[in-house]
């Protein structure tokens, strides 16, 4: 079994290791690494075989989207490019899994953990909705983490610009984070992004989806926190907020005073140990506002590409939509030969073609 092989792309040359980071609606994402800097990229990787005209459209509206994004909450685009038989795209690599994996195996988080994180998530998208951009598949699989613990927004496999402050119906994302508007088939905007982002704030605060129209909340939630909530997930979507008016709610106004009350206690405290002369070091917090330990409510079922499988509806729905029957790189999933590397033979990709909005087969 091929452990490794090496691609030539138009920036750089990669290593691509048989260590399966996820799978998305096209292929596999494997882990790879650059040769002349070092660094560590997350590669997906299509086989051009399985493109309908379809896809085509698709990739190329993936790749001309993410290419022109800069957001530190944003998953970033290395670069694009093809050889005879596949289609690259390294993007940037987040090893601290992701929310749905996190709630999964620690449950559900307290208020001041979840809005940390909610916070990120929102800057992510208010930035696309200035950049005219939907995300359409907001959900905790595609809310990755890095090492220092932030948020990167990933899987811009059914974004889409918005053209007069709208975008053509079309029922695409995954179900459980699907607006009325989507299910329905109706006019839609940059509200079908908030009505996610309610479901997402909901889902890490109850490791649960909510029952829209009659909401349960846990013991401890804050009453700003239930009423930002109540308005995100808003049937009609003029009337839900902007991801501006949601940075601006008294729920996340209160939350970045007592982060910055919090921030400014850790260095009030340092400061007069360092002038007492104690030898001894600081509470380390990876936030100061860390989540405590819970009980685990099990470890997330796995599929054989190593990604979270949350039920027959957790999987990502439109015309490229992949029934896991089959690997992307053309051997079986359920096969004894399921590596995605099983159909590479000991070779270097040369003459590395850049892969553009124009140029995908």
């Amino acid at each position: 079994m091929i452990q490794q092989f090496q691609v030539q792309g138009a920036k750089d040359k990669y290593i691509i290791y048989n260590k399966v980071l996820g799978k998305g609606a096209y292929g596999v994402v494997l882990l790879a690494k650059s040769l002349n800097l070092g660094s560590y990229h997350a590669a997906k990787i299509i086989s051009k075989k399985s493109l309908s005209l379809s896809d085509i459209s698709n990739l190329r509206n993936e790749i001309n989207i993410q290419s022109q994004l800069n957001h530190p909450n944003i998953v970033s685009m290395v670069e694009a490019f093809e050889d005879n038989e596949y289609l690259y795209m390294l993007l940037e690599y987040c090893n601290g899994g992701c929310l749905f994996q996190k709630t999964q195996l620690n449950g559900p988080l307290r208020e001041e953990k979840a809005l940390y994180y909610f916070v990120q998530i929102v800057k992510a998208v208010q930035y696309l909705h200035t950049k005219s951009v939907l995300h359409r598949d907001i959900k905790l699989s595609n809310l990755l983490l890095t090492s220092d613990d932030q948020i990167k927004v990933a899987d811009f496999t059914w974004s889409t610009s918005l053209q007069g402050g709208y975008v053509n119906p079309q029922i695409c994302g995954t179900l459980e984070y699907m607006p009325p508007e989507v299910i329905s088939n109706k006019v839609q905007n940059e509200k079908l992004d908030v009505w996610s982002l309610g479901i997402v704030l909901y889902e890490i605060l109850h490791n649960s989806f909510p029952i829209v129209g009659s909401l349960f909340f846990k013991f401890g939630i804050s009453e700003e926190c239930k009423q930002l909530l109540k308005q995100m997930l808003e049937n009609d979507p003029n009337r839900r907020p902007t991801t501006s008016e949601i940075l601006y709610s008294p729920c996340i106004r209160r939350f970045n005073r007592h982060k910055d009350l919090s921030i400014n206690i850790i260095a009030c405290s340092k400061n007069l140990q360092d002038i007492q002369g104690i030898n001894q070091k600081s509470p380390q917090m990876a936030s100061p506002l860390g989540s405590p330990l819970r009980t685990g409510f099990g470890t997330p079922q796995m599929n054989d590409l190593g990604s979270p499988l949350r039920n027959r509806q957790g999987s990502s729905i439109g015309s490229p939509f992949n029934l896991g029957l089959g690997s992307p790189l053309g051997s079986p999933l359920g096969s004894p030969m399921n590596s995605p590397l099983a159909n590479f033979n000991k070779r270097i990709s040369t003459d590395p073609i850049r892969l553009s909005a124009q140029k995908l087969v």
